[in-house]
């Protein structure tokens, strides 16, 4: 057996020696499923917009939806129209030549939603029989069935065209809180969509697309008897537990009627005492047969973990020449800022990656895993840690206050939560949900990177446990800490990114207008059924402030008990990332050579070009790559809209859009004529200033 370097050597060549083997390029000339085609490697075989004409680019039509809120759906166009969702999660049908509005469908939620409640939706799926036509997509709790020729709900679905997520699971509905965010996907009569929660296990479940019923469901905090099970420690967690949402979309390979993707970490994020093993299926590319829903492969980046770092899109489908035989891959990019590349029939891995041992926490009771993988092969596409010198030169006393802060908190990949701080890149990427774009043609992948630290420490909540102590703090705090709400809210209640403040809810709601609020969730807010009356009352009873003699069992525990202090990027204090550019990147991966064939700072901030120039920034949505040699890509804080050479990485266009165009763009052709429409919403985890915005670019 060769081993070692040798071996590296030995697969290095193989690889790089390999030539793409080109996919019929008549599939990529439309763009009827989110990602484009159902291999979801957002690659348009359009040309008529190319490297000598881009410079003639410009609006050929803008549509205002009247919704003033974040847009993250990749609009998919069926004949003459486009279909998209909007921040208030309705469905809106436009004429793909003009703009000009079909319908509008508006879904019936069983409860008053506040805007920045709702939750974010992905994407659309469409289905015809050739001579029906449906469009699915998740509101709330519900999946919609809409009929595509009018906007009407399709009434032989489920209950009036609805699908409650969280009926027939293993609890009651009420307790379940399962939404949806990635979009769905079709494979044969099926609607298939991936499912969350924060208060029990998530799950793949599939439905009839005429009926509603559902067909099958998977797991994904596995149960009694499901592979993965003993992976938990805890037998009892998949009662307990919650979380390996499916969020991140789906990819399939029709042919072999196999679905992929991703999935996120179990729930609490950073600590999950006396819990040890390495938590199937968490943070890992999941492979499915799509008919049943029996699992085929599944491999886990990170196990059991502690970061926050979920598989945030699917992988895109290909063919390698691998050895001189075609192979099917399936290649995955990943908040950690590495790729990984598979067979996606058997799931053999074909990228070189090393399992090395990490430190163990010092958090009482957390069972860090001893293993975690290391990617030797591709090279990474992102800042893979923090070191001494990665501090912000923006100016003398932002260096110091960054390196004084750097020096003092663990910086090593894998360094688990601590009281004393971690410092690491990752948790809104490297990658992100946009995913990459793949060029067939060049068999290049392009993928927009997220180059900014965080700066997580947790707090002991009860710092003077004993063998006979009692936590002396507010019951409904310890709540607050160790049920996610901290994660939304923060550890100060003033709210995380546009998730809203809890101060001063005497306000806004009575108790029992709070404890409905809580138990049920609605949109982007998670339910929490799960808790009992008792915990209830205590959970509001601290959020309006009053004071509690509880008793509560799962309170009496006399250990310590850790909460994250707040999910807080590592910023100066104006409000800058506090490292060094680039704060974010573009790249071209070379999947024959694993080298980096450009890398170049993607977006900018204004106020500090004439001082700091491109220092790049937080990203949120992905590329489209064309056959005219075109890269193009929204994305950024600075609100542009960009068209850059593949080869290149030059940048060629770019247009001012009204608000942040932190959707994935769509390519399609109609009369002849070529098309490149992106939502321009804002909003968003950037917090930008949010619009309604769908604009369309022609020649």
């Amino acid at each position: 057996m060769i081993r070692g370097k040798q071996a590296f050597i030995i697969f290095f060549f193989i690889f790089s020696c390999e030539e793409k083997i080109p996919d019929h390029a008549d599939r990529f000339t439309t763009w009827e499923i989110t990602g484009g085609d159902p291999s979801t490697i957002r690659y348009s075989s359009l040309d008529q917009v190319n490297l000598e004409n881009i410079k003639e680019l410009k609006p050929a039509w803008v549509h205002h939806s009247g919704s003033l809120a974040n847009v993250q759906c990749n609009p998919i166009v069926i004949g003459r129209r486009l279909f998209f969702t909007t921040g208030l999660q309705e469905l809106i049908a436009l004429d793909a030549t003009n703009g000009e509005e079909i319908w509008r469908f508006k879904p019936v939620f069983d409860r008053v939603i506040r805007p920045e409640f709702l939750h974010v939706n992905r994407g659309v799926a469409y289905w015809t029989d050739g001579n029906e036509e449906s469009l699915f997509y998740p509101s709330g709790n519900f999946l919609n069935a809409v009929n595509a020729k009018d906007g009407k709900s399709l009434l032989s679905f489920g209950k009036k065209g609805q699908v409650n997520f969280n009926a027939a699971l293993q609890f009651e509905p009420s307790r379940m809180g399962i939404t949806s965010s990635g979009s769905p996907i079709i494979y044969k009569d099926l609607v298939i969509v991936g499912c969350s929660s924060w208060s029990h296990g998530a799950n793949v479940s599939a439905f009839n697309v005429v009926t509603g019923k559902r067909a099958w469901v998977f797991h994904t905090l596995p149960q009694p008897g499901q592979p993965g099970y003993q992976t938990y420690g805890d037998v009892d967690y998949w009662k307990t537990g919650a979380g390996v949402n499916v969020w991140g979309g789906f990819s399939m390979d029709e042919e072999n009627g196999i679905i992929y993707f991703g999935t996120g970490q179990p729930k609490a994020d950073f600590y999950r005492p006396e819990n040890p093993g390495r938590h199937l299926f968490a943070n890992s590319t999941v492979a499915l047969d799509a008919a049943s829903g029996k699992r085929l492969w599944h491999y886990q980046y990170i196990h059991h973990d502690l970061w926050d770092m979920d598989i945030p899109c699917p992988p895109v489908l290909t063919k390698l020449n691998i050895n001189g035989k075609e192979t099917l891959a399936a290649i995955q990019v990943t908040k950690t800022g590495n790729t990984f590349i598979f067979n996606r029939i058997t799931g053999e891995l074909l990228n070189k990656v090393e399992e090395r041992p990490v430190p163990a926490s010092q958090l009482a009771g957390e069972a860090a895993y001893p293993l975690q993988p290391f990617v030797l092969w591709p090279e990474p596409f992102s800042k893979q840690e923090i070191t001494p010198d990665d501090y912000t030169p923006i100016s003398q006393e932002e260096s110091r206050s960054a390196l004084e802060r750097i020096l003092n908190s663990d910086l090593k990949r894998f360094d688990p939560p601590s009281e004393k701080g971690i410092i690491y890149y990752g948790l809104h990427g490297g990658a992100e949900w946009g995913g990459p774009a793949y060029d067939p043609e060049t068999n290049i992948l392009y993928i927009n990177s997220n180059e900014i630290a965080w700066h997580i420490q947790m707090l002991n909540l009860n710092p003077a446990a004993t063998s006979s102590s009692r936590i002396e703090i507010h019951p409904g705090l310890l709540l607050y800490n160790t049920k996610a709400c901290v994660v939304c809210h923060g550890a100060d209640l003033k709210g995380t990114d546009n998730r809203p403040s809890l101060l001063n809810l005497k306000a806004k709601y009575t108790e029992e207008q709070l404890v409905k609020r809580i138990r049920d969730g609605g949109g982007e807010m998670p339910a929490f059924g799960s808790l009992d009356v008792e915990e209830l009352n205590a959970l509001v009873a601290f959020l309006l402030n009053q004071k509690i003699d509880s008793n509560i069992k799962s309170l009496r525990d006399s250990k310590p008990v850790y909460s994250v202090r707040g999910y807080n990027r590592f910023l100066d204090r104006n409000g800058y990332p506090a490292t060094k550019p680039p704060w974010g990147t573009l790249n071209a991966l070379n999947l024959n050579t694993g080298k980096l064939d450009w890398r170049i700072p993607f977006g900018y901030y204004p106020e500090l070009l004439d001082k700091m120039g491109i220092t790049g920034t937080e990203n949120f949505g992905g590329p489209l790559v064309t056959k005219g040699g075109l890269l193009f890509i929204g994305a950024t804080r600075d609100e542009m809209f960009r068209a850059f050479d593949k080869r290149t990485g030059e940048l060629l266009w770019e247009y001012k859009l009204p608000f942040g165009g932190y959707a994935t763009p769509s390519a399609y052709v109609i009369d002849g004529k070529q098309y490149i429409v992106i939502p321009a919403t804002g909003g968003g985890k950037l917090n930008t200033t949010s619009g309604d915005v769908m604009i369309a670019f022609s020649l």
